[in-house]
């Protein structure tokens, strides 16, 4: 007999992901129930008036979040780290005092017919904006967290090549380098020493730059401030400690630190 054949796979229906304003009104309304829950705590308080105070604290809690959310987005984050720094500090201050001074109006417009702005005092106004500075860095740490969102564009990273040559000057004349003929490349602070078959010379690129630009099978950092290109190294020697000591072509001797030894010697076959 002939086995039917297995039914067609169906495809699976995959819910969309929610939206951000789905995800924004999901939070007014967890924001809004704790409040509710913390007013039902008052003495004699009625549903009715645990759930317009809770308003009253929160939407205008939703509307500063909001606003500084697209201002951290939009403008913040693109400053330097210090100018970030300081821009949350005066923000944060802001958002606290205007959350007060809303929540303190609001109470008022609700206060049936007893418009009172004298708003909070005491311990009860040290909380309030200790309230207002805790949200809005809670604010700011998820914006962080989720900054592009869904609709950010997609990232290739391009390996560039690795580095054969370059142009240098001799007094006054510009020459090439190639990378083949260099032998040892020490740091000098933001300057690179390069010993080459033909001379020494300074590049204006730090150690850890010139590294980046260097293909990997070929040169190695055999010290914090040293590497060596192997295609020129005639021996290597111990010098006890587990270290090495690399004597090039040319004559030139490199003291490997443990780490550069573990490198070089990981080439060995």
């Amino acid at each position: 007999m002939l086995k039917p054949p297995d039914p067609a796979p169906q495809p699976q229906t995959l819910l969309p992901p929610p939206s951000a304003l789905t995800l924004w009104l999901c939070g007014v309304a967890g924001a809004w129930l704790m409040y509710f829950a913390v007013f039902l705590q008052v003495p004699q308080a009625s549903l009715g008036n645990a759930a317009i105070n809770a308003l009253a604290n929160v939407a205008p809690l939703a509307l500063l979040a909001a606003g500084a959310h697209l201002l951290i987005k939009r403008h913040v984050m693109r400053l330097s780290v210090p100018a970030q720094i300081i821009s949350h500090v005066l923000i944060g201050s802001a958002f606290a005092a205007t959350w007060f001074a809303l929540v303190t109006l609001a109470l008022a417009l609700v206060s049936y017919g007893q418009f009172d702005l004298s708003g909070f005092t005491g311990g009860a106004f040290i909380w309030q904006n200790l309230q207002g500075l805790v949200l809005y860095w809670a604010l700011a740490a998820t914006t962080y967290a989720v900054r592009g969102g869904r609709s950010a564009a997609p990232v290739t990273i391009v390996s560039a090549p690795p580095l054969e040559r370059y142009l240098t000057r001799k007094g006054d004349d510009i020459a090439p380098v190639h990378v083949r003929d260099i032998i040892v490349i020490a740091g000098a602070q933001d300057y690179a020493e390069v010993t080459t078959l033909a001379d020494t010379h300074l590049v204006r690129m730090s150690l850890s730059e010139f590294e980046q630009r260097l293909d990997p099978q070929r040169f190695i950092r055999v010290h914090r401030s040293r590497i060596i290109n192997i295609d020129h190294l005639d021996y290597a020697e111990p010098a006890g400690a587990g270290r090495l000591i690399a004597h090039m072509t040319d004559g030139t001797t490199v003291a490997l630190s443990r780490t550069g030894s573990q490198s070089l010697r990981a080439l060995i076959v």
